[in-house]
């Protein structure tokens, strides 16, 4: 096939449709038709778990991770949460508090937009790519030297 112009208009469009159309094929390879997210709510404490409290201790995997990152002795889950993103959806509000939760989009190129509410304020926005196998991992200081952490898992 000969690409030097010619009168005939058609095998310009024909192959202006067919890189077109290849650039599509990329756009869509490259955001996933559906992500499940999974939020945890994770409080780290110097102290044992309460009295009372419906907290249960975060799995061994969990807790090594956070512990060779943060300084408490012990990690207790308060809440989890999951749902389906869809590429084409808007956000994604996960509950996990009266006081936390979690929006989440997934955006082109793979990525998902995360952005962590705590009364309703919106305190940090982050993007993490779906290529990356570990979890996103945001957190704070609470009350009495204790902390939360707000561990996303996206598969």
């Amino acid at each position: 096939m000969s690409l030097k112009p010619t009168n005939n208009p058609s095998r310009w469009q024909f192959l202006a449709l067919l890189l077109t159309s290849a650039s599509v094929l990329v756009g869509v390879a490259s955001t996933p038709v559906e992500t499940r997210v999974l939020a945890v709510l994770v409080w780290g404490t110097d102290e044992a778990k309460p009295t009372g409290k419906n907290l249960k201790e975060v799995d061994t995997k969990l807790r090594d991770r956070l512990a060779n990152v943060f300084k408490w002795k012990n990690y207790f889950e308060v809440n989890r949460q999951s749902t389906s993103l869809a590429a084409s959806a808007k956000v994604q509000c996960l509950k996990l508090s009266d006081d936390c939760s979690v929006e989440v989009k997934l955006l082109p190129e793979n990525v998902a937009e995360v952005k962590l509410m705590g009364k309703g304020k919106p305190i940090v926005t982050r993007r993490h790519s779906l290529a990356k196998t570990d979890a996103l991992v945001l957190a704070g200081d609470d009350k009495n030297k204790t902390a939360w952490f707000v561990v996303l898992n996206f598969n």
